[in-house]
C-alpha cells in the first residue's frame, strides 16, 4: 500500500509538474503586440495628425497576419479607455466611440468584419493617459531548434556585450492586459453592458467616422447641370489619397431645329489634388470641350430670349471644391472652376420656324468661371 501511495504521489508531481510547463509553453507561444491612439480630451475624432505612425503599423500588421485575422484565428482586441469627463457613463460613451472609430479605420480601408473585433471600453486611464485606445494582437511566436554552427537566434546575447535594458513600457502592457480580467469584474452593471456592446458600431456609423477619403472608384452627377436640363454622368479615380482623376459628361438633346432647342454635349477631365488631414479639400487643373446649339431653352435664355447660338467651346483653368461626406457610400461635391474660355459660334434667330441667320464665325474668349458644379458621389469601393 506505501508503494502504491509512492507512485501516485509520483505521478501527482509529475502530473502537476508536466501542466505547469505546457501553460509556460503556451503562453511563451504567443507575444502581445500593442497600438495605441491618442486622442483629445472629451473629444471622440480620431486625430491623424497625431496617430498616423501608429495607423500606419496597425496597418502592416493587418496586412501580415491576415489569413489569421480572417480566419478567426487571431482576433483584434480594440480596448477603449477614457477618464477625462466628469461621468461614468458619459466616459464609457466616448470610449465606445472612440473604439469604433478606429476599427471602422481597419473596416473601410482593410476590410475587416465586426466578427474580428474583441472589443471593451474603460472608464478609467491606461497608465497614466485618460483618452486612449489600445489595439492588441497576440501574435504567435515562431521558434526554431538551432545547431551550434547557425545563426544565433534573436535575443541571444555574447558574453562580451551588456544585455540591453527592457523597455519601459513592456511590464506595464502586459500587465495592463493581465489585470482587465479584474477591472471587469470590478465593473458597474451599467459599466459592463457599454463595455460588452461589440456589434452597435455599424448602427451608429455617422458622416465623421470617416476622416478620410477612401481609395477607388465613383460615379457622380451634377445636380446644378441637371437642373438646366443639361444630365451629367461622371466617374472619379482615387489614385490614392493625395490625387485623383474626374471625367464628367454631358449630353443633352431636347427640341427642335425649327423650334426651342438645346442639343449640347460636353466632356470635363480634372486632375485633384486632395488636401488637409480629412482629404476633403481640393484643388486642381481641368479643361473642357463640347458643341452646342441653343436656343430659348433653359441654358440659351441665360444669355438671349431671342438669340440662338450654335457653335463649340474649350476651356482651362483651376478648381477648387471640398466633399461633404453624407455617409460610407455617399458625398456631395461643392465645386467652382476659374481660367480662360474660347467659343466660335453662329448667332441666328426665329421667324416662322426659319432660322434667320445673324452672324457668322465669330469668337469669343474671356477669363471667368469655367464650371459650377454641386454634385452627388456614390463610391463603388474601398481599397483595403
Amino acid at each position: 500500500m506505501k508503494q502504491l501511495h509512492k507512485i501516485l504521489l509520483a505521478l501527482f508531481v509529475w502530473g502537476v509538474a508536466a501542466i505547469g510547463n505546457s501553460f509556460a509553453q503556451s503562453s511563451a507561444d504567443t507575444t502581445d503586440t500593442i497600438v495605441t491612439f491618442r486622442f483629445l480630451p472629451g473629444k471622440d475624432i480620431l486625430i491623424l495628425r497625431d496617430n498616423e505612425a501608429e495607423l500606419a503599423r496597425l496597418y502592416a500588421l493587418v496586412d501580415e497576419h491576415r489569413t489569421q485575422i480572417t480566419a478567426g484565428e487571431m482576433p483584434v482586441y480594440v480596448d477603449g479607455y477614457c477618464a477625462s469627463l466628469p461621468t461614468t457613463k458619459e466616459n464609457l460613451m466616448t470610449a465606445f466611440l472612440r473604439a469604433n472609430r478606429v476599427k471602422s479605420e481597419l473596416i473601410t480601408r482593410k476590410g475587416l468584419k465586426e466578427s474580428n473585433f474583441i472589443t471593451a471600453n474603460y472608464a478609467r486611464a491606461y497608465h497614466t493617459n485618460k483618452d486612449m485606445v489600445v489595439v492588441t494582437l497576440h501574435i504567435p511566436v515562431i521558434t526554431t531548434r538551432q545547431s551550434e554552427t547557425e545563426i544565433p537566434a534573436v535575443g541571444y546575447v555574447p558574453d562580451c556585450v551588456e544585455p540591453a535594458s527592457p523597455a519601459v513600457n513592456e511590464p506595464e502592457q502586459v500587465t495592463e492586459r493581465e489585470s482587465e480580467t479584474e477591472q471587469v469584474r470590478g465593473q458597474t452593471p451599467e459599466e459592463k453592458q457599454v463595455a460588452g456592446q461589440t456589434s452597435e458600431p455599424e448602427t451608429l456609423v455617422t458622416a465623421k467616422t470617416f476622416l478620410t477619403k477612401s481609395c477607388g472608384f465613383a460615379l457622380r452627377t451634377n445636380l446644378l447641370y441637371d437642373a438646366f436640363l443639361l444630365p451629367t454622368l461622371g466617374v472619379e479615380w482615387q489614385v490614392n489619397r493625395n490625387w485623383g482623376i474626374k471625367l464628367d459628361s454631358s449630353l443633352s438633346w431636347w427640341g427642335s431645329s425649327s423650334d426651342k432647342v438645346q442639343k449640347v454635349w460636353l466632356l470635363n477631365p480634372e486632375v485633384r489634388w486632395y488636401l488637409l488631414r480629412n482629404k476633403r479639400l481640393y484643388v486642381g487643373a481641368s479643361g473642357s470641350y463640347g458643341e452646342y446649339n441653343i436656343y430659348r431653352y433653359p441654358l440659351g435664355r441665360l444669355f438671349s430670349k431671342d438669340t440662338g447660338y450654335q457653335g463649340t467651346l474649350w476651356s482651362a483653368g483651376v478648381t477648387v471644391g471640398y466633399q461633404l461626406c453624407l455617409s460610407r457610400k455617399f458625398s456631395v461635391d461643392f465645386n467652382l472652376g476659374m481660367g480662360y474660355t474660347r467659343s466660335k459660334y453662329d448667332s441666328f434667330g426665329m421667324t416662322d420656324g426659319v432660322r434667320v441667320s445673324k452672324e457668322r464665325d465669330k469668337t469669343k474668349s474671356f477669363f471667368g468661371p469655367t464650371q459650377a458644379g454641386i454634385s452627388l458621389i456614390w463610391t463603388l469601393g474601398n481599397s483595403k
